[in-house]
């Protein structure tokens, strides 16, 4: 087997890592406990991560190209709070405005977007460094929902509102004569990851992500607009954050100033163990959809078998730093790989032991 094929299944290994783990913490979790691999809790599983999928989506867009989107958690509660308020009762913590439910997702998702949009006009027009930039608005959102809340929950709102996040489709009878609700949240996560992973695959605008995040410089020089991808991408962040709160209100039928908080470090860990990269150009949507399930997996059998919340704690801790080890390895292997090719192509070649790498 020549190096080049070593090369590429080396990287289909690295980048299909996330399913062997699935398919271990599965089988583990199965053996602790027999309430784990049954229909109710797999579908429990993928209804309570459907908010945390739709942020690792717009998570891995920014991240594709090489930028990070530290504010998806506050955007996820700040839209959540603001869609809550126009529809809910005073009574109920609401301003009182009680809104058509379709009018008042619509004026969710388009905060949600136009967030997005300033985080990525200030990134690319202003030559604001990303990192500061959206750990700010962590911080600002933060604060604004807490500043506009009643100080507690919004709850009780429309049923039009609450069905995308809490809703069944249907409902398949078991043998023990109960039904099993499948919920829409789930439908729709996989349907999401499935869009996303078509845009980056297929369509001119994943192929410019790419290039974005592998040389920017070259691909601009290519003529693709840097500024514009990465603009766009930070909507798509802010959109996916919005639709993230839409599910998780539904879900609990309520929005409270605490929604999302937390989730960042999760969503970052879930799409890097998943194969996308930290330094851009590199990844897949059905990779980091097995990051999420994985997050769902462990903390739901962590759960079942009784481990206290502090030791969760430290679990999660070390999927993420377990992640940022496994992209640092497959990044310096590419770098050699790329150094042995420009080696290997120059009039001196690997030959000259000066020019050998360790």
């Amino acid at each position: 087997m020549n190096k080049e094929k070593i090369n590429s299944v080396f990287l289909f290994m690295v980048d299909n890592l996330i399913w062997v783990l699935v398919v271990i913490a599965l089988v583990v979790f199965s053996l602790i406990s027999k309430s784990f691999f049954t229909p109710y809790n797999l579908v429990n599983i993928l209804s309570r991560v459907a908010p945390l999928g739709l942020l690792v989506i717009g998570q891995s867009f920014t991240l594709i190209t090489a930028n990070f989107d530290l504010s998806s958690e506050s955007i996820m509660g700040f839209t959540a709070m603001v869609a809550a308020l126009l529809l809910a009762s005073q009574k109920n913590g609401g301003l009182g405005l009680e809104l058509n439910p379709y009018l008042g997702i619509f004026i969710m998702l388009l905060v949600g977007a136009l967030i997005g949009a300033f985080n990525g006009v200030f990134i690319t027009r202003l030559g604001m460094n990303n990192f500061i930039m959206t750990v700010a608005m962590l911080m600002i959102l933060r604060g604004a929902t807490y500043a506009i809340s009643p100080g507690k929950s919004v709850n009780f709102l429309p049923p039009e509102f609450n069905w995308l996040g809490g809703g069944s489709l249907f409902r398949i009878p078991l043998e023990n004569g109960k039904f099993l609700a499948i919920p829409v949240s789930m439908f729709f996560v996989i349907v999401a990851f499935l869009c996303a992973y078509l845009v980056t695959k297929y369509t001119r605008f994943g192929r410019d992500m790419y290039a974005v995040g592998s040389n920017r410089q070259a691909a601009e020089a290519a003529g693709i607009d840097s500024k514009r991808v990465i603009t766009l991408v930070y909507v798509a962040s802010g959109l996916c954050a919005a639709l993230a709160g839409l599910l998780d209100a539904g879900r609990m039928d309520s929005a409270t100033p605490r929604t999302g908080a937390g989730l960042i470090f999760p969503v970052q860990a879930a799409a890097v163990i998943g194969g996308i990269s930290l330094f851009g150009g590199r990844g897949n949507l059905v990779g980091a959809f097995g990051g999420v399930l994985l997050w769902g997996i462990l903390d739901t059998g962590l759960n079942i078998a009784k481990v206290s919340p502090f030791w969760i704690e430290v679990s999660r801790g070390a999927l993420l730093l377990f992640a940022m080890f496994i992209d640092a390895l497959k990044v310096r292997y590419l770098r050699r790989v790329a150094i042995r090719k420009v080696l290997a192509s120059s009039t001196i070649g690997l030959k000259d032991p000066l020019h050998q790498v360790e």
